[in-house]
């Protein structure tokens, strides 16, 4: 069991906000999702879409080569997240972040309920997806993401598989100018946490800083009320 949150406090806070600055300006945020979403009453932490939003195809890779694609959302309640494994500070915090989470809902046994609504599973998932595929091989990827939880699944894909992701969910990056083949660059990235249904929809996003204990309460309300 870890037992401390990773330090995020090496970077300056001016840092941080010219990064989401950049990120937007160079990628461009669509994160039109985000203004129309609310915040239920009973929910603290998640912005919950006024309707569930249908997400098209996409085929990206998990960790064992096998492809990713809505159908891997299906039956589940999928909590994403974009990032890289070089990230420094807001990837490992927010994996970290994810796992608490994770594990408070199987100690509640929340996501151990196989009944469903349509046929559909209430079970959750974490998906960490990659947006360095230069770096990121799917063996990488799933070597990072089973240091924080061996139940999450790593994906990632060629950066025009990703945009049709990604465009979809309103999550926004930007991979720094960099010479072919170097292991030094950056790469800005969107810091929510998508929210997706058991059908495959968009419900909504989990916006940073990340709470674990909120996350855990909102999504066992929505499993609770929508099975």
């Amino acid at each position: 069991m870890k037992e401390k949150k990773p330090n995020t406090g090496g970077r300056p806070l001016l840092i941080m906000v010219l990064s989401v600055v950049v990120m937007a300006t160079a990628a461009g945020i669509a994160m039109a999702y985000i203004v129309s979403a609310q915040r239920a009453p009973a929910l603290s932490a998640l912005l919950l879409l006024p309707e569930p939003r249908p997400i098209a195809a996409f085929e990206l890779v998990d960790g064992a080569g096998w492809p990713f694609s809505p159908e891997r959302l299906r039956g589940h309640w999928s909590l994403a997240f974009f990032g890289f494994t070089n990230c420094p500070d807001v990837c490992p915090s927010a994996l970290y972040d994810l796992d608490l989470a994770s594990r408070r809902l199987v100690e509640a046994n929340i996501g151990a309920r196989a009944e469903a609504r349509d046929g559909v599973g209430s079970t959750h998932q974490v998906v960490f997806v990659s947006v360095d595929p230069e770096r990121d091989t799917p063996e990488r990827i799933a070597q990072y993401v089973a240091y924080f939880n061996p139940g999450f699944i790593g994906v990632s894909g060629a950066h025009d598989q990703l945009a049709a992701l990604t465009a979809q969910l309103g999550i926004a990056y930007r991979v720094e100018e960099h010479a072919p083949g170097s292991e030094r660059y950056d790469v800005v990235h969107s810091a929510s946490v998508v929210l997706i249904d058991p059908r495959g929809r968009l419900r909504g996003a989990f916006p940073p800083p990340l709470d674990a204990p909120a996350i855990a309460r909102d999504l066992a309300l929505l499993i609770d009320r929508e099975g």
